[in-house]
This record gives structure tokens, C-alpha cells and sequence, in this order.
């Protein structure tokens, strides 16, 4: 069985959910066979998920962008959703103290929520249930 893991770059975790959500992914990542993730370049969720993939001995199946553009973003986040039994996006409620936002972090459009920032990995969710893969989504904070 394969889960795909999505989620918030590194700079959004604070100390705090940063911990809280490498617990999440240990306890996540247990069941699973292979853990499929998109390598982002800003770290965070993609990285400390193959992170805890290697820890446990599990298999690893990492999708990157071709280049970072939404196209590729899109086509990257696609893929994950397509070779997963299951998808999980893990963000958090807000952004830490002094990250630079850029107008749109404190409301997630692809959920149409407030209760948790914009993350593509919720798109990603998004697109896994259009094609009968469970997803869902773990607020960290």
C-alpha cells in the first residue's frame, strides 16, 4: 500500500508544529509500503517524509516538477495522487510570527476554509478524491 504525503513548505512550521508534524508522519508512514512524495525544494512536508520513509525502511517514490511553474506543480502533484491508495496533505492553522505573506496564507482556496493556510497539497486532496483515492487533511496547531 502506498501513501501519498503533501503538505507546507518548511518555513511555515514553527519549532513547535514542526515537531508536532514529524510525530504525525511517523505515525502515518507506519502501515504503509511506500511513501509517495514531490521532493519540494523548500523542504518541509515532501522532504521530512522520505526523511521518515528511509527511518522506518520503507520504499520511496518522489515525483518532482520538471520546473517551478504551476504547470509543472500541477502535472508533479498529479502524479503523487495517481500512484497513491491514499493522500495526505499536512499544513497548519497559520503561519508562523514574521513570515512574508503574500495576501492569500490565512485562507485556503482550494478548501474554501479559514482553518488552515492555502497549501497545493490540499489541491492535490482535491484531485485524489476526483479519482476515488481517499485524501485528507491533518491541521497542525
Amino acid at each position: 500500500m502506498r501513501i501519498g504525503i503533501v503538505g507546507s513548505e518548511a518555513a511555515k512550521f514553527t519549532t513547535n508544529t514542526e515537531f508536532l508534524a514529524k510525530r504525525k508522519l511517523k505515525e502515518l508512514i507506519h502501515p504503509y509500503d511506500t511513501v509517495v512524495s514531490g521532493g519540494c525544494h523548500l523542504g518541509g512536508i515532501d522532504i521530512w517524509a522520505i526523511e521518515e520513509a528511509n527511518i522506518q525502511g520503507k520504499k520511496k517514490l518522489e515525483y518532482k516538477p520538471k520546473t517551478r511553474s504551476w504547470p509543472h506543480y500541477k502535472e508533479r502533484n498529479m502524479q503523487i495522487a495517481k500512484n497513491s491508495d491514499v493522500v495526505v496533505c499536512i499544513t497548519v492553522k497559520q503561519l508562523p510570527e514574521g513570515y512574508p505573506e503574500q495576501g492569500f496564507e490565512r485562507y485556503c482556496y482550494h478548501c474554501g476554509t479559514d482553518e488552515h493556510i492555502k497549501s497545493g497539497g490540499c489541491w492535490t486532496v482535491k484531485y485524489a478524491k476526483t479519482l476515488g483515492i481517499h485524501g485528507y487533511i491533518i491541521v497542525i496547531g
